[in-house]
């Protein structure tokens, strides 16, 4: 079993000692996601989850495709086939969001240590650990 706060320091001090090296791509991504704040600051509204970890776990799992639910990347308007499975259909790409922080592993929602050692635990989470 993973020691998940041993794992959140060393994530702290791996963000700490971090360096841009993709530049372009970074900027890239970081600006798309920023333009669509609004609408992931309205999941972080229902959820508590930070607006930017819902944007990076969007752009991980669908590269920011608002047909792609955020639990795994399948379409939100039918029932998911991928792993979480059976989840859905939605009436929209943020009703897919919620059920996916709040009742999809690794329930984000549920997450009360946001610094940075914690968020990016949290990502590494999202998909498993190990």
């Amino acid at each position: 079993m993973t020691d998940l706060a041993a794992l959140k320091t060393a994530n702290a001090k791996r963000w700490a000692n971090a360096k841009v090296t993709r530049r372009a791509e970074f900027v890239f991504a970081a600006r798309r996601l920023v333009l669509a704040k609004a609408r992931y600051r309205a999941v972080e509204a229902k959820t508590g989850v930070p607006w930017y970890f819902i944007a990076v776990v969007h752009e991980r799992e669908c590269s920011q495709d608002w047909n792609g639910n955020l639990a795994q990347g399948d379409p939100w308007n039918k029932v998911s086939v991928h792993v979480p499975a059976g989840h859905g259909p939605f009436t929209s790409w943020e009703r897919a969001a919620e059920d996916a922080l709040v009742n999809c592993p690794p329930y984000a929602a549920r997450n009360k240590d946001w610094s940075v050692g914690g968020l990016i635990t949290k990502l590494e989470e999202y998909n498993g650990l190990g």
